[in-house]
């Protein structure tokens, strides 16, 4: 019974420290510098048939 009390009691830490950990990774996010453009008119066009 103590040890599974003292094994939770660690484990509350562990989930202290590592959302701390992550609140203070996410604080100050770089801005991305450029923006993807999807454009699909180069695409390959596999599913059509072409006939000549």
């Amino acid at each position: 019974c103590e040890d599974s009390f003292r094994q939770a009691i660690y484990v509350a830490i562990d989930v202290f420290r590592n959302r701390q950990r992550e609140k203070v990774a996410r604080a100050n996010p770089v801005r991305k510098q450029y923006y993807e453009k999807r454009d699909d008119s180069d695409k390959l066009k596999l599913d059509t048939v072409d006939e000549d």
